[in-house]
């Protein structure tokens, strides 16, 4: 492969076109703009970007969140929310304070890191090259992932007398019969299939191609530099706390798309707010600058989400948390530097495969661990670094080295060592 296409393939962690002038600009210079724009100093304010041209803090976000779903997962077998594959019969309180915390602010931030991908990966390429990488990228794992481990997931959700689909959730009576009783003929039949937490690749694909007209007239416009006032940058907020309580958003969490609109269109909102991100490098300039304050936000907020439950408050709460939350994460990982290193691309390529791979091991290390006499946080921190280190482990052996599994699961058909070799 040639230098060309690496380049392209590292794509969704570059810096969009026309940062890099904001970063070079002479500091009098910047000092002169800023102060036409009213923006006072400390320097932070006036350098939103890296002058690298990838972004790791960005990439950093995305192992974070990785790790943070598999924790999700592990933490709702435990937690009080009824609506998941398998569930303890004795919930734990901090399980279901810490899962509905996770769940409110590391998903909406996916969203948003694929809003500022998109918007990098069209700078460098052309819309039918977009939307094939899109294909190839998403909904090929979607298809597999929801054939081999969405059929094993249903069977152990079934198994254990539950049953989540379009109708949303209801017990029912245990399946008894064999996997293979049950696999591959419920393939033919929809109610006893499940894309389970592969929702976020079907769900990002469709937001993908609906946006795909303001992602690629925002592409092709130079990213504006001038730093709003911190007020503005709560407007999101705002935006995002009305959509969720005019229209009772988020609960029920149930994203099977046929009931579940209003949070399509909130997920939709924050992707396009990652488009605007990269669009206007000020504004994220604003957001670091923002941190402490976006942290106290988050808290508050989430507190209120606690005490309110689902009701209106609650609601705009959620919000209110997901957006503190993206902005603290933002402007603490903006604030780490690293480098690009051989183990840092490693974790970067694995992200996807291991956030197909590691609901279904986590399940299994649920069952076998459910009927322990053993304190609920020992078993959820298990199954967190066991699913993870099983899923790691399937990357390396059994699809970074082999072109139709890395194929299948997102990745560019070629191993890294032939791109290396220039192959």
């Amino acid at each position: 492969m040639s230098e060309a296409a690496v380049a392209r393939a590292r794509s969704d962690d570059r810096v969009p076109d026309g940062a890099a002038q904001w970063e070079a600009r002479d500091p009098v210079s910047a000092r002169e703009a800023d102060a036409v724009h009213g923006v006072s100093h400390p320097v932070e304010v006036s350098r939103p970007v890296e002058t690298s041209p990838r972004r790791t803090d960005v990439a950093l976000l995305r192992i974070a969140l990785c790790a943070a779903i598999i924790l999700l997962h592990a933490l709702s077998i435990f937690s009080a929310e009824p609506i998941y594959h398998l569930k303890s019969a004795l919930p734990s309180t901090a399980a279901s304070v810490l899962a509905e915390f996770l769940r409110i602010t590391a998903v909406p931030l996916f969203f948003v890191l694929a809003g500022w991908s998109a918007m990098a990966s069209l700078r460098a390429r052309s819309p039918g090259d977009f939307v094939r990488e899109r294909v190839s990228r998403l909904l090929v794992p979607l298809c597999v992932g929801s054939a081999l481990f969405g059929s094993a997931i249903k069977y152990i959700e079934l198994s254990h007398g539950r049953d989540i689909g379009f109708h949303g959730f209801r017990l029912a009576h245990p399946l008894h019969s064999g996997f293979f009783a049950f696999f591959p003929h419920n393939l033919m039949r929809i109610n006893q299939m499940t894309w389970s937490h592969l929702w976020f690749l079907a769900y990002l694909f469709l937001i993908s191609m609906l946006l795909l007209p303001l992602v690629m007239r925002l592409a092709r416009t130079i990213p504006r530099i001038d730093v709003p006032a911190a007020p503005v940058v709560y407007v999101p907020a705002l935006v995002m706390a009305a959509l969720l309580a005019v229209f009772n958003g988020y609960w029920p969490y149930l994203p099977n798309l046929y009931t579940d609109w209003t949070n399509f269109a909130y997920f939709a909102l924050c992707f396009a707010l990652g488009v605007g991100l990269a669009a206007w490098p000020g504004f994220e300039a604003r957001l670091h600058a923002e941190t402490p304050r976006l942290v106290l936000l988050t808290l508050v907020a989430y507190a209120g989400v606690v005490l309110c439950g689902q009701t209106m408050a609650g609601r705009a709460l959620v919000a209110l948390t997901a957006w503190g939350a993206i902005g603290t994460a933002l402007g603490v990982a903006g604030r780490i530097k690293l480098r690009p290193s051989p183990a840092f691309d490693y974790l970067g390529e694995a992200t996807l495969p291991v956030f197909v791979l590691h609901h279904l091991p986590a399940l299994l290390l649920g069952v076998a661990l459910l009927p322990l006499a053993l304190p609920a946080w020992l078993k959820i921190a298990v199954i967190w670094l066991a699913a993870g280190a099983v899923s790691l482990a399937a990357y390396h052996w059994l699809i970074r080295p082999w072109p139709p599994m890395r194929w299948s699961m997102g990745l560019d058909a070629a191993p890294p060592s032939r791109r290396r070799c220039g192959q």
